[in-house]
């Protein structure tokens, strides 16, 4: 029975969620370990609003932007940071309003998955402190070494729930994923509460099938048309 439950989850229409900035709030632990970072590596603090630029894209690529540095001190800047991170401030979160509640309506009708740029054992973490793991056929973020990309990352989630780019949905909040979405063929939606996209204009630049400004927004968009016919518009 088990395993005939898992073939009919896995023939599912597929939801893939950003993390950062899309599921949940991470940047008050984000802004906080980058901080801590930078002045234990001994690299000046920028202030508060630079620190959040590190929200969302990669952060060894943020930090060779800011900074005139080479690879190898790069990756031990981000190095420190992982560490640091898993220790506690990965958990410095905050729920989105209505977010909660969008997963459980999806969940009963298509296949979730995760695929963020946040280390995968850190996701998983995160996710499962704040009840949200359930939701979720599987949740794929980085490897230890942060080498891959988004675009590995979203393949590998799609694999792990029997899924193709033609089958799927992207949601997130920033370029990376609307670039990672219009790479691989997968239909795209844009949020602007989180941190890249600021509004509809924003998510304008690229192909998408809506845009929201909050989760409610986001589960009344799937209430209204089914993904079926949402994939063939």
């Amino acid at each position: 029975m088990k395993k005939l439950l898992k073939f009919f989850m896995l023939k599912k229409k597929l939801i893939l969620f950003d993390l950062d900035g899309t599921l949940l709030n991470t940047g008050r632990g984000i802004v906080k370990c980058v901080a801590s970072t930078l002045e234990r590596m001994g690299f000046k603090v920028p202030d508060e609003k630079t620190c959040r630029s590190f929200v969302g894209p990669p952060l060894k690529r943020r930090f060779l932007e800011l900074y005139d540095a080479d690879e190898f001190t790069a990756d031990a800047v981000m190095k420190n940071f992982r560490e640091e991170y898993g220790k506690g401030d990965v958990f410095l979160a905050d729920r989105y309003d209505g977010m909660d509640e969008c997963l459980s309506f999806l969940r009963e009708r298509y296949t979730l998955a995760v695929a963020t740029y946040k280390r995968e054992d850190h996701a998983v973490q995160l996710l499962e402190k704040f009840e949200m793991s359930s939701f979720f056929h599987a949740i794929c973020g980085s490897d230890a070494a942060a080498t891959m990309t988004k675009n590995q990352i979203v393949e590998k989630a799609m694999a792990l729930c029997g899924s193709s780019p033609a089958n799927s949905i992207l949601i997130g909040d920033s370029s990376n994923d609307a670039e990672s979405a219009l790479h691989l063929g997968i239909p795209f939606i844009g949020v602007t509460y989180g941190y890249g996209f600021k509004s509809v204009a924003d998510v304008a630049h690229f192909p998408h099938l809506t845009c929201v400004e909050n989760p409610v927004q986001l589960k009344d968009f799937f209430a209204k048309k089914s993904l079926k016919n949402i994939l063939l518009s």
